[in-house]
């Protein structure tokens, strides 16, 4: 009976002190990361193809724009292609892939709209001369969740995996847990220099992300369009319509 009395009243004791004292904790967790600089969440974007897709099946396919075909043979992986074009003066062809990954620290409510775009055409001259090389897709294309880029037309949009379009990304987060996701910047004909600066709403306050890219800030990618591909196929260059 005594045992019994002594759980009763517990229970009673907490009824009654948990609506005072969570929200103090609740208030004494906000001044102490406001205290310790602790952010409820992470983002960090990746730029480097080869650890965004890694995990992934050796079949994702890789467009480059290079100033000339070289000598010798590509990266085994299509991964590696990206990093591979950087060192020979190239860049990113058709696609960009950037992935996304949010970590958070706290229970935390986080929404992630569209980017915003800053983009610039560059002289056609400069890619006119070049190349496109490319790996083709050797199996079923990859379609993840992302956030669509065209800075053909300025634009940028949430898109599901069946490619149809969403609403912005909106997560509930429980510490320590993680969301990810991928931004494709796609461009069909022209080359273009942009960045992106990703708005996240944290529990309600705003906070922005910038992305930058390895050309001094900026990423370019160049559109197919006009330029011949070449595929590796037998120790050596071959252009696309010829195999």
């Amino acid at each position: 009976m005594t045992d019994l009395i002594i759980a009763v009243t517990g229970a009673m004791i907490m009824l009654i002190i948990t609506p005072v004292f969570h929200p103090l904790s609740r208030k004494l967790e906000s001044i102490s990361q406001r205290i310790y600089r602790i952010k409820p969440v992470s983002v960090h974007v990746e730029t480097d193809p080869s650890i965004a897709w890694a995990g992934f099946p050796n079949w994702i396919a890789a467009w480059v724009w290079l100033p000339r075909l070289p000598d010798g043979s590509p990266p085994e992986h299509p991964t590696d292609w990206r990093n591979w074009a950087l060192n020979l003066g190239g860049c990113d062809a058709y696609v960009t892939v950037l992935k996304v990954t949010i970590t958070s620290r706290t229970p935390t409510t986080v929404v992630v709209d569209q980017p915003k775009l800053r983009f610039e055409k560059m002289p056609a001259e400069l890619s006119r001369g070049g190349v496109i090389a490319t790996n083709p897709v050797g199996g079923a294309a990859l379609e993840p969740r992302r956030i669509e880029v065209r800075p053909e037309i300025g634009t940028s949009m949430w898109i599901d995996e069946e490619g149809q379009s969403i609403r912005p990304l909106g997560l509930t987060l429980s510490p320590g847990e993680v969301e990810q996701f991928y931004i494709f910047t796609r461009v069909d004909s022209g080359l273009y220099e942009w960045r992106l600066e990703l708005p996240v709403l944290v529990d309600g306050k705003r906070t922005t992300v910038p992305i930058s890219g390895p050309h001094e800030g900026w990423f370019r990618t160049c559109g197919l369009e006009d330029l011949k591909e070449h595929v590796y196929i037998d120790n050596s260059w071959q252009i696309v319509d010829a195999v």
